[in-house]
């Protein structure tokens, strides 16, 4: 009788926390919160990829860095705030879940997509790359076996992440990591966490407001486009005190995130009107060259000139004198001294 009572209340204990874990919040995630880990959260820093990291780096080092406060005496720090310089490169992870299909189908199955890389690789382009400005609690999840296995982890500020359409954290890029609402257990320890850590208010993330209804009106953008329209309007977004979205992230080349309208078809050439020359008429006159010396000289006729090589007429002879007073050799006028052509009546 005393062992089925102690039985029983081991049940009823039993029962009471998986009550309390699946009470203590909704991961809204594939995996329930009572296969969940809740008794302990991990404090991960931005270059810690975590245990069972479910791709190799998704991100490349950046290049900005921003202003210390006034205590830090104009310094440098890194983009974000803290931790490294990171910031997402969407085509690396693409690459590597086409190239690891199985990875790709668990990671796809925790966000809640299809499957297929068609639809991860559009769902990916369509993720905003972001830097974390306050440590920020999530569902993380590991790939240990071929699954994913989900626990509780802090991002430290300066963690680049990607978040979906309405804002929300979904992915971790230093190890690809899908992610999840957080779960919130008074009661669980922190790993790893610094000493007197307390957590900073959380962002209450939601999926009310889809980005891409809010912010894009046209029918066709870019790439760069579509990341320029969210960095500008993200500066007064309702998470502008969670996360800063990256001033030039790596833009997305392996898929179009909009699909780009038809060219505009090319009007068609102008006609031009040529007249041809006529071909030279085999009977008819040939002037250039002139293929005889009739044909030069008939040329030469129509021109109005005298052909070459025409022979120019001999003057005509002057007709001789007629003999008379003024050729005898006779002083026929009784002038003395002049004769024929020089006497006055001869000239």
């Amino acid at each position: 009788m005393a062992r089925a009572v102690i039985a029983a209340a081991v049940l009823l204990a039993a029962v009471a926390v998986v009550v309390v874990l699946v009470g203590g919040g909704d991961s809204g995630d594939t995996t329930s919160a009572d296969e969940t880990d809740l008794q302990t959260v991990s404090f991960q820093e931005p270059e810690d990829p975590g245990p069972d990291p479910f791709t190799k780096p998704a991100d490349v080092e950046g290049d900005r860095e921003v202003e210390l406060p006034a205590s830090g005496s104009g310094s440098q720090q890194p983009f974000g705030g803290s931790g490294s310089n990171r910031v997402c490169d969407r085509d690396k992870l693409i690459r590597f879940l086409r190239r690891n299909p199985a990875v790709m189908r668990e990671w796809a199955r925790v966000l809640g997509i299809r499957p297929t890389f068609r639809a991860v690789k559009k769902y990916i382009a369509k993720l905003h790359p972001v830097t974390l400005t306050r440590d920020t609690q999530v569902t993380n999840h590991g790939y240990k076996n071929g699954r994913a296995v989900p626990f509780q982890a802090i991002l430290q500020a300066g963690t680049a992440v990607l978040v979906d359409k309405y804002g929300v954290p979904v992915v971790r890029c230093f190890c690809g990591n899908p992610l999840g609402p957080a779960v919130f257990v008074p009661t669980a320890k922190c790993n790893a966490c610094p000493p007197n850590y307390k957590p900073p208010r959380q962002c209450k993330y939601g999926r009310k407001g889809n980005y891409d209804e809010t912010y894009y009106r046209r029918d066709y953008y870019t790439n760069g486009d579509y990341d320029e329209v969210f960095i500008r309007r993200s500066r007064r977004g309702r998470y502008n005190d969670c996360y800063e979205a990256y001033p030039d992230p790596p833009v997305v080349r392996i898929v179009d995130v909009f699909r780009a309208p038809p060219p505009e078809p090319e009007p068609p050439p102008t006609p031009t009107t040529t007249t041809p020359t006529p071909p030279p008429q085999s009977g008819g006159l040939q002037c250039d060259p002139p293929r005889s010396q009739l044909e030069a000289e008939q040329c030469a006729a129509q021109r109005g000139e005298a052909p070459e090589n025409t022979p120019v007429p001999e003057p005509a002879p002057e007709p001789e004198p007629t003999p008379g007073i003024c050729n005898d050799g006779q002083d026929n006028e009784g002038v003395p001294g002049l004769i024929d052509g020089d006497d006055p009546n001869c000239q």
